[in-house]
């Protein structure tokens, strides 16, 4: 087993980090892989560019992707606020980093203020509203020891400025619980508790008032690896993404599969150029269906001003939508995806054969 996924097991251990519910109160072969320079949009101001049709777009050189782990980032539907996480190696003295953009650009990167550098919170993701903010931590209860284990928490976000978090206890558990998205009244998340499909499993549990029912595992295909997570679904409920270590690979990659009339069709391994050697992570649709964010521990790119941060921790890349279900068209039509899914899939895969975004 390669180191990579030695990494992605080791956010199992204490010592590591890797739908209108109540708000909380408010306060893989190496391809080529397309760069954005330090400043290089609009006269310097940071940017999250326009992904390529044929290949990852690393995002944020120097400023978003760095030398050490940027992963999980995450996105209003209008693009004002970001969240990311930043670890050192192994995922360690994991953080939450928030930005704004205000005009075109977007603002330095800072750790979030709720965060203490005596726990690890990682995890990030921000409802579309940009009102709620879901997160994993081990920070206490009470007293000042960390907790074992990772549980998930949320905190309210409003004019920027973040409330009080609020542990999540219905979904707590004796292992640890990582990934948290909410989609259509449902909290997503991977856990390593006892008696679950796989030593890492993702999880749903149903909104219910303020708080969640208590949590069930999916079915086929999401848990038939190994370890898996980080499931995301796009606004139509129509294709799902997740990364997971199964079939033999070595590495974590990431999945697909798109709803049927029945369920969910087989899971497919993304092609490259999206997966690549090294692990593939942390996966997330933006809002208008699109864009596919992830993050990756690939080592190669065609930009000598990036090699700096491309060491072998995680960097964060962004790839249309089309460029994942143009490769996928013939086996997820041949599984009988739902008409939803299909015309999401078709509309997604015109920009593909039209060139580049800009």
């Amino acid at each position: 087993m390669r180191n990579t996924v030695l990494m992605a097991l080791c956010v199992l251990a204490p010592a590591c980090t890797p739908m209108n519910p109540a708000e909380p109160a408010a306060a893989s072969a190496q391809p080529s892989v397309a760069v954005q320079k330090p400043g290089a949009a609009l006269g310097g101001e940071r940017q999250l560019v326009s992904p390529q049709a044929d290949a990852p777009r690393l995002l944020g050189a120097d400023w978003l992707s760095g030398m050490r782990n940027d992963y999980n980032l995450s996105t209003d539907s209008v693009q004002r606020a970001m969240v990311f996480a930043r670890s050192a190696a192994n995922f360690k003295d994991s953080r939450i980093w928030f930005a704004r953009r205000d005009g075109s650009g977007w603002g330095e990167a800072a750790e979030a203020p709720f965060t203490d550098p005596r726990y690890r919170d990682s995890d990030p993701w921000l409802t579309p509203d940009g009102r709620t903010l879901y997160f994993v931590s081990n920070r206490p209860l009470s007293g000042e020891a960390p907790n074992a284990s990772l549980d998930i928490w949320r905190v309210g976000l409003e004019d920027g400025s973040f409330g009080v978090p609020e542990r999540l206890a219905t979904l707590a558990s004796d292992g640890e619980e990582l990934g948290p998205e909410l989609h259509d009244g449902w909290l997503y998340f991977n856990s390593s508790r006892k008696g679950g499909p796989a030593k890492l499993a993702i999880y749903r549990a149903r909104v219910n008032g303020s708080g969640f029912d208590a949590p069930q595992p999916l079915g086929a295909p999401f848990n038939d690896g190994a370890i898996q997570g980080d499931f995301t679904l796009s606004s139509d409920g129509g294709l799902a993404v997740f990364w997971s270590q199964r079939g033999g690979s070595a590495d974590a990659d990431l999945f697909a599969a798109c709803r049927t009339n029945d369920g969910w069709s087989a899971a497919v391994r993304l092609p490259s150029p999206i997966n690549a050697a090294g692990m593939d992570f942390t996966p997330s649709l933006t809002t208008d269906g699109k864009e596919l964010r992830f993050a990756s521990m690939r080592t190669s790119a065609h930009a000598d001003d990036a090699a700096q941060v491309l060491n072998g921790q995680a960097n964060i890349y962004v790839v249309p939508t089309a460029l994942a279900t143009q490769a996928l068209a013939g086996e997820l039509s041949q599984a009988g995806c739902s008409p939803a899914a299909a015309r999401e899939f078709s509309a997604a895969a015109r920009p593909v054969g039209a060139g580049r975004r800009s």
